[in-house]
Order: structure tokens, then C-alpha cells, then sequence
């Protein structure tokens, strides 16, 4: 009978663990959720990192541009690098860049994952960006129009985020402000 006490408290203790975490989780998913329109409307930080595990991207003024940060280590990032991987090759056509910025510690784990994935877009070492984006969750995606704003933050997973490219890519172009 003593046994049988002592076996259920690690089934009840790992229960509890489990019930935990996902509360956490749902509340910061909802928190996030809140938070997702922080940056919408405002400038975009420029891109200036340190390291590039692939090619640098293109110059990005004027273009309509995603950008993702995620680590290794973060099980819903893995899960969408199939998704973004066919985003960037439908999009590439249209000029859209793909970039990934990691917040992993080191790049040795962001490498290996590039090749194993076979990750067709650019990715980069996050060096204080991710700072300027006032990111706290991640993934977290950004999709920045032509005019250098953020017009759409969240999770490249969400239902909106493929109808926020398009709608990106049919706005009309920003004005040129320097002529006269």
C-alpha cells in the first residue's frame, strides 16, 4: 500500500509540471497575442548583424521583406522552417527575402540546422536586434512593407501571416519623398 503512495507523487508531480507549463504557455501566448501589433506602423530597424551563417540578403529598401527570429533550441521555430521554406520559394518570384535572425549563443547549432533543414533563406546571428524589435517570444515574424514600416508582426504559423505578404506586395509603392 506504501508503494503504490510513493509510485503516483512522480506520475502526480510530472502532472503537475505539465499543467504548469501549459498555463504559462496560454498566458503568454495571450500576452503575445495582445502585444502582436507593438511594432505595426512604425520604421523598421535597419539589419545590421555581425554574422551570416548564409549569404547576406539583398538591399531591402523598397522591397517587402520578412523577418524572423527563432533559435535552435525552440521546438515551434523548428516546426515552421518547413513552412517558411516553401513561403520563401513561392514568394521568390516576387522578390520577397526570407530572413532568419537566431538568438541561439552560438553559431555552431544554427549551422547544423541550416544543412539539415535545408533552409533556403537567409539567416543570420541575432547581435542586439531582436532588442530593437522588443522581442520576448519567440518565433516572433515581422513583415516589413516597401516603405521601411512594419505592417504585420506575429507567428509566421498564424492564419494571416501568408494574406499580410500579399497585401504587402499590393500596396500601392511609397512615395518618393525626395522629389519635388
Amino acid at each position: 500500500m506504501e508503494t503504490e503512495k510513493a509510485n503516483k507523487k512522480p506520475v502526480f508531480s510530472f502532472l503537475a509540471i505539465v499543467l504548469a507549463v501549459l498555463v504559462f504557455a496560454t498566458v503568454a501566448a495571450h500576452f503575445f497575442k495582445n502585444r502582436s501589433s507593438g511594432l505595426v506602423g512604425t520604421n523598421a530597424p535597419p539589419i545590421r548583424l555581425n554574422e551570416w551563417i548564409t549569404s547576406r540578403p539583398p538591399d531591402l529598401n523598397g522591397r517587402v521583406y520578412v523577418l524572423e527570429f527563432w533559435a535552435t533550441w525552440c521546438p515551434p521555430c523548428a516546426q515552421s522552417i518547413p513552412h517558411m521554406i516553401k513561403l520563401s520559394n513561392k514568394y521568390k518570384n516576387k522578390a520577397v527575402p526570407f530572413i532568419a535572425i537566431s538568438v541561439d549563443r552560438s553559431s555552431e547549432p544554427v549551422k547544423k540546422m541550416v544543412q539539415d533543414k535545408s533552409i533556403n533563406y537567409y539567416v543570420g546571428m541575432d547581435n542586439g536586434l531582436s532588442d530593437r524589435y522588443s522581442v520576448s517570444v519567440i518565433p516572433s515574424a515581422f513583415i516589413i512593407g516597401r516603405s521601411g514600416q512594419v505592417v504585420w508582426q506575429g507567428h509566421t504559423m498564424s492564419p494571416d501571416f501568408e494574406t499580410a505578404i500579399v497585401n504587402a506586395l499590393n500596396a500601392p509603392p511609397p512615395r518618393d519623398s525626395g522629389a519635388e
